[in-house]
């Protein structure tokens, strides 16, 4: 036992300095627990680090980033952190499994690297180790950064000046030569993390002390050279070049790197998100084709951070989909991706009670899909905002309905049968806004809350 709360459970990794546990929450909720790796558990500086990340990570709140849950010391004094166990596969392995990744994949991944990286430093945080180990993948493209253990807030950052820690490959060139890490070595970090899906390979390769004496001295070769085959853009050669070259530290930007899948496969264009369909052109299309539109113009707007626009013109595609979602039609169980972004951007809004009732909607109907991965997220947007764990054995049901009509989206739920509640699921971030099926675009570049 933990403490009387959770109950440590396998060993799910370890680090250089922590090492992470499954844990279940005595309500039932499985969540994950890091603790300083036993062999350093009487070393104070790295029982200091992970008190220091357990205080920085609850002040950041992003999809694309691990929820910090909890914190504490166990009975022996030592701390730990508790946090949402997070699905996926690190990138670095995704690249090392498949070799260089299809653009529309590199797009969706590098908006939300950068969706909640603008988090972090929104918090006043750097993280400071950014690497594609770090990064987490999920089935259906969905990121989560993870590992905040160097994390340091700006200001401690600037003040701190005797430790050079970090992964050479990823290092900024300013960083390696005895600087700080900052907002600029973050993003120089997240552009090679960008270069590495593109081409297969970090800018910089080979042996430490070759990969540390070629960042200070040499350019960055252009992903197009060191990838002809796959036919990169001058666009996107210029973007990374900038963000790789060792005099722009103030010109590296976060935004640039995650522009519109059309960058990727083009010359840049300017972004317009698309319209929803009117209800008598949705009646020809499939409904995976109506959420992928409105899930698509959602995307546009929460970037312009028009969040209010963006929940508007999902509650319209909901209410179009009504006679759908209310029948049991296979093509129609796909609802719960546009719920739970609904959901997470009335959370953002602070309608805490339509967070709630959507929430068990998006659930229900993830139980019908049959996909163990909707079941997971669902039920974990649902734990979350809920503030309770999902009963076993039985389907939670949408709570009674308040005075007054609720908007078109909050009145739907499916009619009819309900399955079996899913088996624990592995583990589940909080649900990125705007999340796809596997092999299409998934959205979760919503700023700092």
């Amino acid at each position: 036992m933990l403490n009387d709360q959770y109950q440590l459970g396998e060993l799910l990794g370890r680090g250089g300095m922590g090492q992470v546990h499954a844990a279940r929450h005595r309500s039932g909720r499985l969540v994950a627990v890091k603790r300083v790796r036993n062999t350093l558990s009487s070393d104070r500086l790295m029982v200091d680090r992970l008190s220091d990340e357990a205080r920085l990570l609850r002040t950041i709140s992003h999809p694309n980033v691990v929820r910090a849950i909890d914190h504490g010391t166990d009975p022996d004094g030592m701390p730990f952190l508790i946090m949402d166990r997070a699905h996926g596969t690190a990138l670095h392995q995704l690249i090392a499994q498949r070799g260089p990744l299809p653009l529309e994949q590199v797009a969706t991944i590098a908006s939300q690297l950068c969706g909640g990286l603008t988090a972090v430093h929104d918090a006043r945080v750097v993280h400071a180790d950014l690497k594609s180990h770090n990064v987490l993948v999920d089935d259906v493209d969905i990121v989560t950064i993870i590992d905040f253990g160097l994390a340091r807030s700006i200001a401690e950052a600037s003040a701190q000046t005797d430790l050079v820690a970090g992964t050479p490959a990823y290092m900024a060139p300013e960083v390696i030569a005895g600087a700080h890490p900052s907002v600029a070595s973050d993003l120089y970090a997240a552009a090679a993390i960008v270069y590495e899906m593109l081409t297969g390979s970090t800018p910089f390769c080979g042996h430490i002390s070759t990969i540390l004496t070629r960042q200070l001295s040499e350019p960055a070769e252009a992903p197009s050279q060191r990838a002809p085959s796959r036919r990169i853009s001058p666009a996107i050669d210029r973007v990374l070049l900038h963000a790789l070259d060792r005099g722009a530290l103030a010109g590296r930007s976060g935004p640039v790197l995650a522009v519109g899948s059309d960058f990727w496969v083009d010359q840049p264009t300017v972004r317009q998100p698309p319209r929803v369909a009117p209800r008598a052109a949705t009646e020809r299309l499939g409904s995976d084709a109506i959420i992928c539109a409105a899930l698509s113009q959602a995307d546009g707007l929460i970037e312009a951070r028009r969040l209010a626009e963006a929940a508007h013109g999902l509650e319209t595609t909901l209410a179009a989909l009504t006679p759908d979602v209310h029948s049991d039609a296979p093509r129609c169980a796909d609802a719960w991706r546009i719920e739970t972004v609904l959901a997470a951007l009335y959370e953002v809004l602070g309608k805490q009670e339509r967070a709630r009732r959507l929430a068990l909607v998006a659930y229900r109907h993830a139980l019908q899909s049959g996909c163990p991965l909707a079941q997971g997220r669902a039920g974990t947007l649902v734990d979350r905002l809920v503030a309770r764990s999902i009963p076993r054995g039985r389907t939670p049901a949408p709570p009674a309905e308040p005075s007054g009509s609720p908007p078109p989206a909050l009145a739907l739920g499916p009619r009819g049968r309900t399955s079996a509640p899913p088996a624990e699921p592995s583990g589940s971030p909080p649900p990125a806004l705007g999340s796809r099926r596997s092999g299409r675009i998934a959205r979760g570049s919503v700023g700092n809350r």
